[in-house]
């Protein structure tokens, strides 16, 4: 899941547009069918808060878990 944003000019006047969609198509659709005609400016796409979290999280468990293990040494 992403948040997308856009600078959108519809003709009459500019306007930052934000949401959260699976995909890029998914937020071309939204804009498509909310303003018709219009002029994207300027976009982006980053990850929502919530997959940001799960990314955290996950990296936190990692580095716990590889600590928790005994360091192994070779034996000759």
């Amino acid at each position: 899941m992403f948040t997308f944003s856009a600078l959108i000019y519809d003709g009459y006047t500019q306007q930052l547009v934000k949401g959260d969609y699976e995909n890029k198509t998914q937020f071309d659709a939204f804009l498509n069918a909310k303003f018709g005609v219009h002029v994207c400016m300027w976009t982006a796409k980053e990850p929502t808060q919530e997959v940001i979290d799960a990314i955290l999280h996950a990296s936190l468990v990692a580095k716990e878990n590889s600590s928790n293990k005994p360091n192994l040494e070779a034996k000759y």
